[in-house]
């Protein structure tokens, strides 16, 4: 059989009876071929709408800016922070002071308390101080039994002193902290709901030991383990 070299060089086939395949003119090819490639553009650049994407952090973001006190030096600030340390947390400090004066008068108290109603000395309540600086009986109460508590806490000067220059001194000398206490958020408006100064007293009494060596009714180590104890039940961290 003869072999057309022209129709191979095309892929062409020669037909049987050996008459050549008539060949598509330039012009048509030429069509077809742009037929073909504006097809293949299409399919392939074609630009379609992009799905949106559900963003992967849907929290909104806040952005917030603190005042920055720049009137003080580092120097000033950081004696005013260390001022502040010592008056909650060191013995001499006037909150473990505070609670150094309550002590007595609270022993008085209780004793007092003992001989006129027996049954109230070993009841289950606490004592906290409001807005207004007046302590309160808390806890499974009688409105008779908190009447007669209330009356005897307010009476005693000296342990509403005290109380209120712990409340007041803690206010003060916690917005310079971070760490410990300041962890926690307490302010004039929640502190009657944290602080039960019945239960302070009791747990940071100090045993003769401590008393020989330290000199102080109370301890200053117990004193921060029920404090940070009543933060952690009683309050939000910051």
């Amino acid at each position: 059989m003869k072999i057309n070299p022209g129709a191979m060089l095309f892929g062409l086939k020669q037909s049987k009876n050996n008459q050549q395949v008539k060949l598509a003119t330039p012009v048509d090819a030429e069509l077809r071929l742009n037929d073909e490639l504006s097809k293949l553009a299409t399919d392939t650049f074609q630009k379609s709408a992009t799905p949106e994407t559900e963003p992967t952090y849907t929290k909104p973001l806040t952005m917030s800016a603190s005042k920055i006190d720049l009137s003080k030096t580092i120097d000033e600030a950081m004696r005013e922070k260390a001022i502040a340390l010592g008056e909650l947390y060191l013995p001499g400090g006037s909150v473990p002071q505070a609670v150094e004066k309550m002590l007595s008068p609270y022993d008085r108290l209780m004793s007092d308390i003992s001989q006129q109603q027996p049954a109230l000395a070993d009841k289950d309540w606490g004592i906290a101080i409001n807005q207004s600086g007046k302590l309160e009986a808390t806890g499974a109460l009688t409105d008779n039994e908190k009447e007669f508590l209330e009356t005897k806490l307010n009476n005693s000067k000296v342990l509403v002193t005290a109380i209120n220059e712990f409340k007041s001194s803690y206010l003060k000398n916690i917005v310079f902290e971070n760490n410990g206490w300041g962890k926690f958020n307490v302010t004039k408006e929640n502190f009657a709901d944290v602080f039960d100064f019945k239960e302070i007293l009791e747990a940071s009494r100090s045993d003769e030991g401590f008393y020989k060596t330290w000199g102080y009714k109370t301890s200053w180590l117990k004193l921060y383990d029920n404090v940070l104890a009543q933060l952690s039940m009683n309050t939000t961290r910051k």
